[in-house]
C-alpha cells in the first residue's frame, strides 16, 4: 500500500547531523520546527494516514519528503544502539531517546531536494514520546549512519504539541555579528538599516505560559519561513509576535503609495505564501528592544522594527517596565517607515503581491544611510499624508 502524501508532523530542523553534537537556539544550530511535511513511499506497513516506518532513498521502498511544494530524497540515521541515546530538554523535562534502525524513539534525516539544492536536516520524535514544548537543547551521541535495510521503524503521523521556543534565539545583527535576542542587554549595539550601529536603551521580555485557543488571536506567533520575503531572506524561519511589523520594499507599494518601503504587521502578511500563524500553542517568550527612536533592525537577515512606544503597545506592558520606558521618552516617537496596518488598500496590496507572485523585498536589505523625513501612510490604508 504505502504512504501517499501522508502528513508527517513535528520535524525539528537543525543545521546538520553530527555525532556528539549539542544543538541550542543560542548556538544557532537549532532552527525551529516544520509541521507541514508529507511523506510518500511504497512500504506496505504505511498508509495514506499512518506512518509506522520511514525508508530512505537507498532502500527498496524509497521514501520521499515534501515540504511547501519541494520534494526531497532522504537519508536516515538512528542512535547507534545502547548508550547512544539522543537527549532532548524541553518544558516537560529531560528525555533520553534511544533505539536503532529496527525500532527507534527518534530518527535523524538529511533531506536533499530532488531537483538539486542545499540539503536540510531534521530530527523526528516517535509519537509515543508525547508533547515536547519549548525544546531548548538536543544532544547526540553515537550515530548509526547506515541503518540495516535503510529504514527505521518509528510512528510519526500524530501531531504532538512539539515546539522550539519561538522568539528566544532569534538572531539580531550587531556590529560583532548575529547574537540571540535574549543575550542583548541595555548598552549593547545593534545594526540598524538607517543609522548603522545604535545602542539598546531599554529591553523587556515577557513569557506567556499555557496558551490556549482563546489566546491565539493576539499571542499566537507568526512564522516567516526562510526565503519567504526574498531569496535567502530570512535565512532561517523567523518567529514574531503577530503585531510585530516587517519592512517590505516593493514596486507594487511604490505604484500604490508613492513609496516602496512600508512596515506591515506580521499577521497581516499571513495571507501570502511562506508566512503563517503558528498552530502550535504552549509557551512563548517575546523580547522587545528600544533604541531611543524607532528603527529597522535585522532578525535572521530580515528587516523588522524595534519597539514602537505608541499608546496601545505601552498599555500592554507591565507597569514597571512601562514606567522605565516612559522616563526615556522625550515626546512622541516617529515611525521609521510608513505604517500600513489595515483597510482596503492593504488588502489590495496583498492581493496584487499574491497574484503576481512577487517577493516582498526587491533586494537583500543592507544598512545604508537614508535621508530623514518620511511620508506616513494612514493606518486605515485610506490615504497618504
Amino acid at each position: 500500500m504505502g504512504a501517499v502524501n501522508t502528513p508527517l508532523y513535528d520535524l525539528i530542523e537543525v543545521t546538520g547531523i553530527n555525532a556528539n553534537q549539542t544543538y541550542t537556539l543560542g548556538m544557532g544550530n537549532l532552527l525551529g520546527f516544520v509541521d507541514t511535511a508529507t511523506y510518500t513511499d511504497g512500504d506496505p506497513d504505511n498508509t495514506a494516514t499512518e506512518i509506522a516506518e520511514l525508508n530512505d532513498i537507498d532502500g527498496g521502498n524509497s521514501g520521499t519528503l515534501s515540504i511547501d511544494g519541494v520534494d526531497y530524497d532522504i537519508q536516515l540515521y538512528a542512535p547507534a544502539g545502547v548508550g547512544n541515546d539522543v537527549t532532548i530538554v524541553a518544558d516537560q523535562g529531560t528525555f533520553n531517546l534511544g533505539g536503532d534502525g529496527g525500532t527507534s524513539q527518534i530518527v535523524m534525516m538529511m533531506a536533499t531536494p530532488t531537483g538539486g539544492g542545499a540539503a536540510r536536516y531534521f530530527f523526528a520524535v516517535d509519537d509515543g514520546v508525547g508533547d515536547l514544548t519549548n525544546i531548548s537543547s538536543i544532544q547526540t551521541r553515537g550515530v548509526d549512519w547506515d541503518p540495516a535495510g535503510n529504514d527505521v521503524m518509528i510512528n510519526l503521523d500524530q501531531d504532538n504539541n512539539l515546539t522550539v521556543c519561538f522568539t528566544s534565539g532569534t538572531l539580531i545583527e550587531t556590529p560583532d555579528g548575529p547574537r540571540p535576542v535574549e543575550a542583548i542587554e541595555v548598552g549593547d549595539l545593534v545594526t540598524t538599516l538607517d543609522r548603522g550601529a545604535m545602542p539598546v536603551v531599554w529591553r523587556h521580555a515577557r513569557r506567556y505560559e499555557g496558551l490556549g485557543e482563546a489566546d491565539a488571536a493576539h499571542l499566537r506567533p507568526v512564522r516567516v519561513r526562510r526565503g519567504s520575503l526574498q531569496a535567502g531572506v530570512p535565512h532561517r524561519d523567523l518567529f514574531l509576535s503577530p503585531h510585530h511589523r516587517v519592512m517590505v520594499d516593493s514596486p507594487i507599494a511604490q505604484r500604490m503609495f508613492g513609496q516602496a518601503e512600508l512596515l506591515i504587521p506580521a499577521f497581516k502578511l499571513s495571507k501570502l505564501p511562506g508566512i503563517s500563524n503558528c498552530d502550535k500553542l504552549g509557551a512563548v517568550t517575546y523580547h522587545h528592544l528600544f533604541l531611543g527612536s524607532h528603527a529597522v533592525v535585522f532578525a535572521h537577515g530580515a528587516p523588522v522594527e524595534t519597539f514602537l512606544p505608541e499608546p496601545q503597545a505601552l498599555n500592554q506592558l507591565p507597569s514597571r517596565p512601562r514606567r522605565a520606558l516612559e522616563r526615556l521618552m522625550t515626546g512622541p516617537i516617529t515611525p521609521a517607515r510608513a505604517l500600513l496596518e489595515s483597510g482596503p488598500l492593504l488588502q489590495e496590496f496583498l492581493r496584487r503581491h499574491k497574484k503576481n507572485d512577487k517577493p516582498l523585498l526587491r533586494t537583500r536589505p543592507e544598512p545604508i544611510p537614508r535621508q530623514a523625513g518620511l511620508t506616513l501612510v494612514a493606518r486605515d490604508g485610506q490615504r497618504i499624508a
